[in-house]
């Protein structure tokens, strides 16, 4: 997993706008980087329409868009999912999929960035007139990697993909002038293109290859995946160079378990190892699915 920061400087002022997360199944988490605020007179955009939102007096975060393996995408505000749209699959892109905006009153209006404070492993940098303080608009698009950035922007690129963050025009009613904006882009599909499973393996299978593999988690487990998904939630055996290695299975939280993955951790003298990344001593990894 990785962090990204797209940060807006105007003048000697540096902001946080956008924050990417990645998650372990290949999917993206876009957040607008400001601290959570009580919402007060929210009004996004669905469809072209003009929506208000209830007021909370708590403090609530602010739009983030979540990009799926398969091509789901969600749309949350207020820490509520407020719309889904299906792209191109992940592993399948072919052009430029739109995934929605994000439009904000004038780069002030943004959170101020500590570097000690907001880090990330990759932080990239948009440069604003000092003399500008209109509303900006960004698009938010990914496509195969790499991607060109097609207006004033910024391209993150991953393994299989790229997204950008790029400028493009608005034309907002003036009742939402002081108001953060997002909105999904037009759906491509009626439905997601293909299961979750198939998207993970896809994805993966476009870095590594085609066939069985083993990864590390940030916690020293360790995730086996299959080559395609199994009829039933597959046992796994392990072969080790050395004897002293053993493993620990560790049941996903949901029902049914998955069929095309385990998760394990791998034990020595001293139990679970989560220090060392010890794949190198795997010889062979066997599924077998108990048809």
């Amino acid at each position: 997993m990785s962090t990204a920061r797209v940060l807006i400087k105007q003048g000697d002022t540096t902001y946080r706008f956008l924050r990417v997360e990645t998650s372990n199944d290949g999917s993206l988490i876009c957040f607008l980087d400001k601290d959570p605020q009580p919402l007060k007179g929210a009004m996004p955009i669905e469809a072209g329409k003009l929506l208000a939102e209830s007021d909370h007096e708590k403090p609530v975060p602010y739009a983030r868009f979540t990009i799926h393996t398969t091509g789901q995408v969600h749309r949350y505000s207020g820490g509520d999912r407020k719309g889904t749209s299906y792209i191109e699959p992940l592993h399948q892109l072919t052009q430029p999929n739109a995934i929605g905006y994000l439009s904000i009153p004038e780069a002030s209006r943004l959170d101020l960035y500590d570097p000690i404070k907001h880090q990330a492993d990759v932080s990239h940098l948009l440069e604003i007139p000092a003399e500008i303080s209109e509303r900006l608009t960004f698009l938010l698009e990914i496509g195969p990697v790499p991607m060109p950035v097609l207006s004033y922007g910024i391209g993150l690129n991953y393994e299989v993909y790229s997204l950008v963050t790029r400028m493009a025009a608005a034309n907002l009613r003036r009742e939402l002038a002081n108001h953060f904006v997002e909105a999904l882009a037009p759906s491509l599909f009626n439905s997601r293109q293909v299961r979750k499973d198939e998207a993970e393996l896809g994805f993966y299978q476009r870095i590594y290859g085609s066939g069985s593999f083993v990864f590390r988690e940030d916690s020293g487990a360790y995730v086996a995946l299959t080559s395609v998904p199994m009829a039933r939630a597959p046992n796994m055996t392990i072969e080790f160079s050395s004897p002293q290695l053993n493993i620990e299975m560790i049941p996903y939280a949901i029902k049914p378990q998955p069929t095309h993955k385990v998760r394990f951790f791998i034990c020595d003298k001293g139990g679970r190892n989560k220090a060392d990344d010890l794949r190198h001593h795997i010889r062979s990894v066997v599924f077998n699915a108990r048809l």
